[in-house]
């Protein structure tokens, strides 16, 4: 709906309401549903599952700016919006119960497990907390609860350590990737010797989420996840003293890598400390956080830009708050409260 009320626009107006859309329902809504379900879902497999969902949006990422710019140069712009959605509705919506239907491997409650809940489980009360570990068992969080949302904003384990989790890759990949020309201005690098290393940033993003979810599923997402900040770390450090092609084409590997890796970690560390009880609920805070951090990067480094600032300053800044988020996280994850 969203898609072919963007074909429609006519004024600013309709343009501020379709970007707004296609941000709710599409890059919005579509990643918080199918996270949340597959966190439900899955426990032992959880790691992995988020991985290899994740793999949508690196494949989305590569095919779709070329795909686009192609079919315009054929149809027009208008009707791109209006087909992209029945594609989706007649290559996907007819398969939908086969592919959600439960397998072998889902060892979470997930919907089903959610359907066995009295109509009472809204409350928070001690009844409901030992109900809900009772039909979800190993789903709960690390203090044997299921937490509800007014419980998170009050943990500081979120202020201080999960909420950088999800903020810093946003704010660092969206910024530089907003500023890029001016990065390889500075670097001396032509704009299609940069552009070109895109193919490196898509191959190890895909490598950064299928290792971080292995890592998961062996070593808990509370030990794995801290880590996803330091690629974000290595690759600003390789960008400041890159002076050759292979010193940016590394830097995109590692670009790539903090693209990729902070993904299934984040979503799995969430379930690991919340419970999967109220997940949804729960993961709707983050995701407004992730949103501010990318809209804020680029105002801020135009802003250092704008002020003299050169490489020193503009990566240096990145590289400090991946640290400091790294930092944060270990500290608070190794002191999880107990009741």
């Amino acid at each position: 709906g969203a898609a072919l009320f963007f074909s429609q626009i006519q004024s600013v107006t309709m343009l501020v309401i379709g970007l707004f859309m296609l941000r709710l329902f599409g890059q919005g809504m579509t990643t918080h549903t199918y996270a949340t379900a597959i966190a439900r879902r899955y426990i032992s497999a959880r790691g992995r599952a988020l991985s290899i969902a994740q793999l949508g949006h690196t494949l989305g990422e590569s095919i779709a700016p070329v795909s686009v710019v192609t079919m315009m140069l054929i149809i027009d712009w208008r009707t791109i919006w209006m087909i992209l959605p029945f594609g989706a509705l007649f290559l996907l919506a007819p398969f939908l119960r086969y592919l959600t239907q439960r397998t072998r491997l889902q060892d979470g409650g997930g919907l089903e497990g959610l359907n066995t809940q009295n109509a009472d489980t809204a409350n928070t009360n001690n009844e409901n907390h030992a109900h809900d570990n009772h039909v979800f068992g190993n789903d709960a969080g690390f203090d044997g609860q299921h937490w509800r949302r007014h419980d998170v904003i009050r943990d500081r384990t979120f202020w201080f350590g999960l909420m950088w989790l999800t903020a810093v890759p946003s704010y660092v990949l969206t910024g530089v990737m907003f500023h890029q020309i001016y990065l390889a201005d500075l670097k001396n690098v032509s704009l299609a010797s940069w552009t070109a290393n895109y193919v490196l940033y898509a191959v190890f993003a895909v490598i950064g989420s299928l290792a971080a979810g292995q890592l998961v599923d062996r070593f808990t997402a509370r030990r794995v996840a801290p880590y996803t900040m330091l690629p974000t770390t290595l690759a600003c450090i390789c960008l400041y003293f890159a002076d050759s092609v292979m010193g940016i084409s590394l830097f995109f590997m590692l670009f790539g890598l903090a693209g990729g890796t902070p993904n299934a970690a984040t979503t799995a560390i969430i379930a690991e400390a919340y419970g999967t009880r109220y997940l949804g609920e729960i993961k709707a805070i983050f995701l407004p956080i992730s949103v501010f951090g990318s809209a804020l990067s680029p105002m801020i480094l135009g802003l250092m830009i704008d002020l003299g600032g050169g490489l020193a300053l503009i990566l240096g800044s990145c590289a400090m708050i991946a640290i400091f988020a790294q930092a944060s996280s270990m500290i608070v994850l190794g002191h999880f409260r107990k009741g």
